[in-house]
Parts: structure tokens; sequence; C-alpha cells
């Protein structure tokens, strides 16, 4: 496949007329050496919240554990922007971390236009077994559902139902597994005066829906779902989806002030307060939760996440998670050392220094703890004690299965916004200007929209 081809979507038209004449592979495909003979392995690192002295000390630990290689590391908080540049000068890098989800689209258009070496060969089964499950079985991993890994998982972050952990227990409220326990025990508490559910605001659906999806029709149903299949929302399995959500949010569970709460400025927390405080029983939510209520939190406060209910008891737990990837070019220089390089990424050398790391204050100095918890069985067992090691410990037990990835990409669609179609609406529903039939056909006219501008 010709570079300039991927370039072209990126650039104006004018840039792509300009690049023509000079895309290409760069040294008649030959290798990149460094002044000592060394293979060059480029390493092309996005710039976030993560800091950049984790993938400098991560090269150095490739470096010392292949003596024959020398890793050029590029970091950029604008990385689609240079690797544009790069693609359109043939300076192709081996290995790439940028994530799905970037309001550029740059890995999804890559995806698009087949440009991602298949990694499948580095996953195999030796690999997986000590990743936690389902990491890699789904359309973040496999984006093109074929059974093929494309992109790494490289972290992860699970999210879930947050509550008081000290409400439940011997003589107090019992958790619920299935959503008919779950309704169940929203009857106890109404009776009560309370509610057992919250959102922060329609967005924190997103997870929610995922994971619906996931549980009621298992990984391939899923995978189907975010790739728009028309039946999605036709079927018993969506159709399960929507009746719970649409009973979620119903007055008679939903906590009173949810909706006006969320419609307001920095009402978010308003709502999340109302599970502090005992309003609410549950939520939606990732362990970011924590230090964003921490000012208005009481001490001796215990979080905890449960995994969302299943529909059934017999059924295994999907969790979803949050994940960044990792991936190769197709047309890397160095195709085999950027997958041992992928491979690193799992070993115990990585995964404790990602555990260890610290970002840097650039104005102060001041050093933070900030580990990065890998995918990796066991990895999450030596966080600090505590709720945010609880939830990374739940998603890594027998029976519990990580789920993963987003909407797949489309065209840009006039007039329509995906997030007030599917989330927005749910406000709706409690207002009882929504009922869950009009919302079923809300969504099947949307996946059809999505599946005719799937890019």
């Amino acid at each position: 496949m010709k570079m300039k081809k991927i370039v072209a979507l990126f650039l104006s038209a004018a840039m792509v007329a300009s690049m023509a004449v000079g895309c290409g592979s760069k040294d008649d495909g030959k290798k990149d050496a460094s002044s000592d003979g060394k293979t060059v392995l480029k390493f092309a690192a996005f710039e976030g919240g993560n800091g950049t002295e984790i993938w400098e000390k991560i090269a150095d630990a490739f470096e010392k554990s292949h003596e024959n290689v020398e890793v050029e590391l590029e970091m950029s908080s604008e990385l689609d922007k240079d690797l544009t540049k790069d693609f359109q000068n043939g300076d192709i890098p081996d290995v790439v971390y940028y994530n799905l989800g970037q309001p550029s689209g740059f890995t999804e258009t890559m995806l698009k236009e087949n440009a991602i070496a298949d990694l499948s060969d580095v996953f195999d089964e030796e690999l997986t077994s000590k990743l936690v499950g389902g990491i890699t079985e789904n359309s973040a991993a496999q984006p093109y559902g074929d059974g093929k890994v494309y992109l790494a998982p490289i972290t992860y972050t699970p999210t879930g139902f947050w509550y008081n952990k000290d409400l439940f227990g011997e003589g107090k409220y019992t958790l619920p597994t299935t959503w008919e326990e779950f309704f169940a025990l929203g009857d106890q508490v109404k009776a009560e005066g309370k509610s057992v559910f919250t959102y922060p605001t329609t967005g924190y659906f997103d997870t929610t829906m995922y994971q619906m999806l996931a549980q009621a029709g298992g990984m391939d149903f899923y995978n189907k779902a975010v790739q728009y299949d028309k039946n999605t929302w036709t079927s018993a399995e969506g159709k399960e989806v929507v009746d719970t959500i649409a009973k979620l949010a119903s007055p008679e569970y939903l906590w009173s002030d949810t909706v006006a709460n969320a419609n307001a400025d920095g009402g978010f927390k308003l709502n999340q307060q109302a599970v502090i405080d005992g309003q609410a029983l549950f939520m939606p939510n990732g362990n970011w939760v924590i230090g964003e209520m921490a000012d208005s939190t009481p001490e001796g406060f215990n979080w905890a996440m449960m995994a969302q209910p299943k529909f059934s008891a017999d059924q295994e737990n999907y969790v979803y998670t949050y994940t960044e990837q990792m991936w190769v070019p197709a047309e890397a220089p160095n195709l085999d050392l950027a997958k041992e390089f992928i491979e690193f990424m799992y070993s115990d050398e990585v995964v404790d220094l990602m555990l260890a790391n610290e970002t840097t204050d650039k104005e102060t100095g001041e050093k933070t703890a900030t580990p990065i918890v890998p995918p990796v069985l066991g990895a999450s067992d030596k966080l600090p004690e505590g709720p945010v090691k609880d939830s990374y410990t739940l998603v890594s037990q027998d029976g519990y299965n990580a789920v993963s990835g987003v909407w797949a990409t489309t065209e840009a669609i006039n007039g329509f916004d995906m997030s007030k179609t599917v989330y927005g609406a749910i406000d709706a529903l409690n207002t009882g200007d929504l009922t869950a039939d009009a919302y079923q056909k809300q969504l099947v006219d949307a996946w059809a929209t999505c599946l005719e501008h799937l890019k």
C-alpha cells in the first residue's frame, strides 16, 4: 500500500499535491541503522497525562535487553500531525502509541486503509494466558472482527457501579448481582426514601451501554453492535438492553434530582455527592471519582466498585475497561523487532516501571505517583490497598471478562449527534418525553445512519 494514500486523508488538497513527488519508501526499504551499526527502532509516543519519563525508561530498558538496538523516541502532544509529516516524508516509525477515539481519528484512518500490522503472532497462548481475560477479544484490539489482533492494549481502567462500601454486608444491604436483584433493592430503598441509582451525566451511559451489550449477547454480539449491525436493537438482546436502561432511568429507580443536576454547570458532582450522602446507592463511574470528590468526601468514607449486574445468574460478568493502544505500521522498517517491543511491554520489567511511574509538575518540579496499570494478571496486586486496587482486582477474577472498544468511526454526518441520540435521550426516558419503544426506534434509525456512513 502506498503511504501517500494515507497522508492524503490528513492533508489539504494543496499539501497532497505538493507531496506526490516526495512520498514513498525511504532508503529503498533498508532498515535504519545508527552510526555505530545498531538497528534503530523508531518509537512514536503520544505525550499525555502519563508524562514522558515512563517512555524514556521503557526505551532504555529495551535497549539494555537488546544490545544491538537503539530506540529513537519521538514524543509529541500533537502526534497525529507529526506522524502525518513523517509519513509524508516516508519516515515511517516502527511502533506507535496513539489511541483510538482521538479527535483526529488518526488510528482509525490507518485501520481503514489496512495500514496497521497484524500482531496476532505476538499474542500467542503463552502471552494471552498472562493477560486479563477478554482484554484482546474485543473491537479495540480486533477492529476488523476477524479474530486477529492489530492494536495492543497496554493499559486499562475498569469501570462499573460505584457505591458506599459501608452500606453493604452482614446485617446491611446485599450487593445485587443480577438486574432482578438490583431492581428489587431499588424497591426496598425507595420505601426508605432513597433511590438505587443516579448518573453524573448521560454521557456516563457509554460504559454502561457497552457493558450491557456484551452482557446480554456476548462478545460476538457486542463486536457486531459497535460496527452498527442492523439487527442490534431489533434483536432480543438489544431490546433487553433498551428496556433495562429505560427502567433504570425511570422515576421509580433514578434519584429525583439526577436529570436537573446532570444538565446544570458542574451538576455532575451533585449527583456523585448523592452517593456519598446516601441519597442514591449506585452510579456508573471510574476510579477517578475518588479524586474528583475528595474535597467533599467525609473522613472514613469507603468507596467500592462492583461489576454491573448480569441479566441472569448463570452468566459470566463483563466489566467495561478503557484501554490505551500501541500498534505497528504495516510498512514498519523493522517489523519483527517492533513486535518484540510490543511483547516487551508485558514483561515483568515494564510492568514494574509502569506501576512505579511518576509525573513531574513543570512549574514546581514536584513529583507525584501516577501508576499506570498494564492488563497483566497480578499487576494490580502491587497497587496500594484501597478501592482503586480493588476495582482492578475485580476484573482479574475468574468469571470476569474485560470489555473494551468504542462505536466504529463514521464519516461526518450532517445534523447527526451520536452522543445526544444515544445517551442524551436517556434524560427524556426519565421525564416521560420518550418511551422505551420510541428510544428503541431512535437507536435502530441511528444505527442505519451510522452503517450507511461507516468509513
